[in-house]
């Protein structure tokens, strides 16, 4: 079963690339449609680093995560 992400939900990176860990808590800011129908998030940290995400690609943050 696949979540369903919403815009203002915090969320991590749930498989890092590059080789290190990404543990920072990240915010989805909009919906970005793709021609294909493949579903992108803008996603955001508190600092103002935006990148663009599948939804394998991020899980739900812990009910008590902090922006």
């Amino acid at each position: 079963m696949q979540n369903e992400f919403h815009v203002g939900q915090l969320v991590r990176i749930a498989h890092p690339s590059a080789g290190y860990a990404d543990h920072r808590i990240y915010c989805i800011v909009c919906l970005v449609a793709q021609d294909k129908g493949e579903r992108l998030f803008r996603i955001k940290n508190t600092i103002g680093v935006e990148r663009l995400v599948r939804a394998e690609e991020i899980e739900p943050a812990a009910l008590t995560a902090l922006p």
